[in-house]
């Protein structure tokens, strides 16, 4: 096991943000890496994918987003962070991790929701960016059962429950996590929308635009939550960066399954080599 430091800095609103440091096994770091969670994911269940950067070479910060997880200080219904709020708390670990690790590469890792958010930070202190199983949430993108399961979601499900429970009760009926009102109502509003985040607050198309550092967008074929026609879109709104596509198959591995959550935990640990080449491989 890697050392690990857990530390809390401020949001910009003064909520706290919890932040877990894995130690590189190297001196000086080949680098530094910065995971951004998935929705309704705590950074706690990215340990195994940290310390494997880790034992690379690599010092990883791994955080929570404010009332979540390791960041929350009051119950899910008190929260009022949205998503853009994550954004504002995702800027502010990458200020801190920028100030405090050195003239050493810092990379963007942003695993689903973690992908969207990279247009938020200061993204000209970044080396790179990874997108792990990105993707915009419009619900006619959905594929599979999800193509039943998205519209009940978005329309009736999350509005509905939100209101009754003051937050949205995704454990208690297994379908996602629990998640703040803001963060569910907003999310609801994107995916009802043709143009997702964009066709609600158009001036987001901007900030995306001006990514210009390499983008490495890494998906798999049988994804169950992000279809391949999400993962486009989310890559052609970063027009401004220089764009590697990786798209993979369980066979390619030797596996069955992968899916959107199983490659960022424990399951997917034969696939790491591959799918981080571009990182512990230079």
């Amino acid at each position: 096991m890697n050392q690990l430091n857990k530390y809390i800095i401020d949001a910009e609103n003064r909520e706290p943000l919890a932040v877990t440091r894995y130690a590189a096994q190297a001196s000086p770091p080949r680098g530094v890496i910065i995971l951004a969670p998935a929705v309704a994911t705590h950074a706690r269940h990215y340990e195994a994918l940290a310390n494997w950067f880790a034992d690379r070479g690599f010092v990883v910060h791994a955080f929570d987003y404010q009332g979540y997880g390791e960041s929350a200080r009051t119950p899910l219904k008190d929260v009022s962070a949205d998503i853009l709020t994550w954004g504002s708390d995702a800027a502010r670990v990458v200020d801190h991790v920028a100030d405090t690790e050195g003239d050493i590469p810092l990379h963007w890792l942003g695993h689903s929701l973690g992908s969207q958010l990279l247009p938020f930070v200061d993204h000209s202190r970044l080396t790179s960016a990874t997108l792990l199983c990105g993707g915009t949430g419009y619900w006619k993108h959905s594929e599979g059962r999800n193509k039943i399961l998205a519209p009940a979601l978005w329309y009736a499900i999350a509005p509905a429950l939100t209101r009754l429970y003051g937050y949205y009760p995704g454990r208690t009926i297994r379908l996602l996590g629990d998640l703040p009102a803001p963060v569910m109502n907003q999310w609801a509003r994107w995916c009802r929308n043709p143009d997702y985040m964009f066709g609600v607050q158009p001036e987001l198309a901007d900030r995306y635009a001006a990514v210009t550092l390499p983008v490495i967008s890494v998906s798999v074929s049988d994804d169950d939550t992000m279809s391949a026609s999400a993962t486009v879109d989310l890559e052609s709104r970063y027009s401004g960066a220089a764009l590697t596509v990786k798209r993979y198959e369980p066979a390619d591995f030797g596996l069955s399954e992968l899916g959107h959550i199983r490659i960022a935990r424990p399951p997917g640990v034969r696939t790491w080599d591959t799918v981080f080449g571009h990182l512990v491989g230079e």
